[in-house]
């Protein structure tokens, strides 16, 4: 038997942790389902209280005094768990500094209403008034499409599951494949570029037609003068067609993509005062939560049996913490951007070039947090500054050693792309060249951190830059 002191990861600290790192998006719907599922839990909008009526956050005070005079069992074996928090990221802080709160209704920019992919075909069949029995063999075929709009299943396993005449779904695929957006309902992405090809009047005979349905591996890795061989004709042609078709949408359905058109909604909110920046929590769209006295006081009645007061107590708790959590987490976001603030003013004032390197260590240091709680509180939050909207995340970068002192990888990384953009496309520069060119802006860097940037940056090598 041996006597050991260790931390417990309980439910507690897990929902924080959760609560921390999830977007505001999230924990928008997740407070909207603490909401529906603690009866304790309520939203509170401004009132306006009498003289010697008490107000809410006095009622919830007294309830949180009365429970604190008899703790239940579970908070007889643990901690506080927004102390255990602290303890672990051993931050002593100070008060919560919330956000500015007006009586206005709190606005929110909602993500277009655009339809999905499914509806848009879907609102194409309705209107072609079909047989019913057509109508369904395509409504099937429609369903069966990928997200990118691509019929990717084989023959046999599209007929397995499909319970009507078999002899409607090859006429059902044609139709699918008369749809807008051009390209749908095809096998493959080169399918879809040649019925967008055939759309747009080429022959099959034409290059660009060959280049797709016989070339299309080359193609995608800009393998020009292996085409221009094969095909006979000069690199410079090959470009032209390839121009042509890139133009094209090898994944028709990819526009109706859901992730483009979600709202971005800032949760900090950085401006200029005087000489200096401020930071702001942009956590108006939040409820403001608050215990239910009346919920409680209904549960307790004189006539409520113990299980039932078991019950009471047990939601108060969790509605408590729950209310706890999200305000630690405020209170931590606040204070990361109050950090950026002061620390990126240079990047605020003058844009990329004064960008300055930032690790996660050093705003664990700076406040008082461990650099796990950093990573999470900075996971999907967004910034909106005098430069702009940009994820937290894009204010921390490493350091590179330069004539210049410390320059930030992403402010070569902006460089770099400068170089790229401005190149002669008939001469691209090297990975080699970069290196030079970045090493006469002050920014010293090997090759291979070159190669790797590229990639990052979805930025192909100077041979498939190369335009002939």
């Amino acid at each position: 038997m041996v006597q050991t002191q260790k931390l417990a990861l309980t439910q507690k600290i897990r929902q924080a942790l959760e609560i921390l790192q999830v977007p505001s998006l999230d924990l928008e719907n997740l407070i909207r389902q603490e909401l529906q599922d603690n009866p304790l839990l309520e939203q509170s909008g401004p009132e306006i209280k009498g003289e010697g009526e008490k107000s809410d956050g006095d009622e919830t005070r007294e309830i949180e005094d009365s429970w604190d005079e008899e703790p239940s069992r579970s908070d007889s074996k643990e901690d506080d768990t927004l102390d255990i928090l602290k303890k672990l990221d051993e931050h002593s802080g100070d008060s919560y500094t919330g956000s500015y709160r007006g009586d206005e209704d709190p606005w929110m920019p909602e993500p277009p209403s655009e339809p999905t992919l499914y509806e848009y075909l879907l609102n194409q069949v309705w209107s072609l008034m079909l047989p019913s029995d057509l109508e369904e063999a395509v409504i099937y075929v429609v369903y069966s499409l990928n997200r990118h709009g691509l019929l990717s299943l084989p023959d046999q396993e599209l007929l397995s599951a499909w319970e009507g005449d078999p002899d409607l779904l090859p006429e059902a695929v044609k139709i699918v494949r008369t749809l807008e957006p051009t390209g749908v309902g095809s096998m493959s992405a080169s399918g879809a570029l040649e019925m967008q090809l055939d759309k747009l009047g080429y022959d099959h005979d034409s290059l660009e037609y060959r280049i797709v349905a016989e070339h299309f591996n080359e193609l995608a890795e800009r393998k020009i003068k292996a085409i221009a061989a094969a095909e006979r004709v000069s690199p410079h042609k090959v470009q032209e067609a390839i121009d042509r078709i890139s133009v094209l949408k090898p994944w028709p359905g990819n526009e109706f993509s859901s992730s483009a058109n979600a709202a971005v909604i800032p949760d900090v909110i950085i401006f200029k005062i005087d000489d200096h920046f401020e930071a702001i929590l942009n956590d108006n769209r939040f409820p403001h939560l608050m215990i239910s006295a009346r919920n409680r006081r209904i549960l307790e009645s004189p006539s409520t049996s113990p299980k039932e007061k078991e019950y009471v107590k047990k939601k108060f708790q969790k509605a408590s913490w729950f209310i706890k959590a999200i305000r630690q987490r405020q209170e931590t976001v606040t204070r990361i951007g109050e950090f950026l603030a002061e620390y990126q003013k240079d990047f605020f004032e003058h844009g990329i070039e004064g960008l300055r390197p930032l690790t996660l260590q050093i705003v664990a240091d700076a406040l008082g947090y461990n650099q796990s709680t950093i990573s999470r509180a900075i996971n999907g939050k967004y910034v909106q500054s005098p430069g702009g909207i940009h994820e937290m995340r894009f204010f921390f970068s490493r350091a590179l050693s330069g004539d210049g002192g410390e320059i930030s990888s992403r402010t070569a990384k902006d460089e770099l792309r400068r170089l790229i953009g401005s190149e002669d496309k008939i001469k691209p520069l090297s990975d080699a060249k970069l290196v030079q060119a970045l090493e006469a802006a002050g920014i010293e860097v090997k090759r291979r951190t070159v190669a790797n940037y590229r990639t990052e940056m979805n930025i192909p090598s100077a041979s498939k830059r190369k335009r002939y």
